[in-house]
């Protein structure tokens, strides 16, 4: 994997609007790192933040059903991602499929690349 491709999975993580603000800050202190040995020890942790902060289905069905979804999305909202979820998950899928959560599987996904 080269720097730019890693570049792009962070800034990846840093531009989904649904990455909450802990991984929001790490993408942006490994950008800011760059060229530095902060950059090479906070590239050590990208795998394990990203693990961290990935939402299972089940946890996003979860979180679509409940009266904070409602809060945070009305009611529309919440009604339509459990909809969402419900179907990406018959279809087979293990992860919540925002772009936060898209973007921390591209990193997992290539964690063995990720040095």
């Amino acid at each position: 994997m080269t720097h730019t491709q890693l570049t792009q999975l962070v800034q990846a993580l840093l531009d989904a609007p649904t990455s909450n603000e802990t991984v929001k800050e790490f993408a942006q202190s490994w950008i800011d790192a760059e060229g530095t040995p902060k950059q090479e020890e906070l590239t050590k942790q990208l795998v394990s933040v990203a693990e961290q902060n990935i939402a299972l289905i089940d946890e996003t069905i979860g979180f679509a059903g409940s009266e904070l979804a409602t809060q945070i999305l009305g009611a529309e909202g919440a009604a339509n991602l459990l909809q969402h979820a419900k179907e990406i998950k018959a279809q087979g899928a293990e992860f919540c499929d925002c772009p936060a959560c898209v973007a921390a599987k591209n990193i997992i996904d290539l964690k063995a690349e990720i040095k």
